[in-house]
C-alpha cells in the first residue's frame, strides 16, 4: 500500500520524524509544570490557553486526519501538508516574536530538546510539501 503511493523513503522518514516530534510536543504540553504560567497575569492566561488547548487540539486532530487523507488522495494530502507547514511556520514565527517573551519555559528537559529540534521538524514538513508538490505521483 505504501509503495503504491510512489513517495520516496525520505518522505516516509520525514513523516516518521514529524509524528515523533508531535507526540513529544503533546507529552510536553500535558506535563508542563504548574509554575510555567503566571495565573495573576491575563496575558499569561491567554498564552496558556493558546499554547495548551488550541495547539494540542489541532495537533491531535491533524495527526489522526493526515494518514486518512494521505492514503485516500495524494492531491488533497498535498494541500493539507502545505496548510500544516504554513501553520507550523506561522506558529514558529509567532512564538519567537510574542510567546517567548511572555512565557518562561523550563530550562531543561523535553521542552529544551523540542525547542532545539523544532527547525528539523519544520524542514521535514517543508520537504514533505515539496515532494508532494513537485514529484510525479502515481494516479490513484
Amino acid at each position: 500500500m505504501i509503495l503504491k503511493l510512489g513517495l520516496s523513503r525520505i518522505f516516509w522518514i520525514a513523516l516518521a520524524f514529524t509524528y515523533l516530534f508531535l507526540v513529544l510536543v503533546m507529552y510536553a504540553l500535558l506535563s508542563l509544570p504548574e509554575n510555567t504560567f503566571d495565573v495573576e497575569n491575563p496575558t499569561h492566561i491567554i498564552a496558556a490557553i493558546k499554547l495548551s488547548y488550541v495547539r494540542f487540539s489541532l495537533v491531535f486532530v491533524a495527526m489522526i486526519i493526515y494518514p486518512i487523507i494521505l492514503f485516500s488522495s495524494l492531491k488533497y494530502a498535498k494541500y493539507f501538508t502545505i496548510l500544516l507547514t504554513a501553520w507550523a511556520i506561522a506558529m514558529y514565527i509567532d512564538d519567537h516574536l510574542v510567546l517567548y517573551s511572555i512565557i518562561e519555559y523550563p530550562s531543561r528537559g523535553v521542552v529544551v530538546f523540542l525547542l532545539s529540534i523544532r527547525p528539523i521538524f519544520l524542514a521535514c514538513l517543508i520537504w514533505m510539501s515539496f515532494e508532494l508538490t513537485f514529484t510525479k505521483l502515481k494516479a490513484r
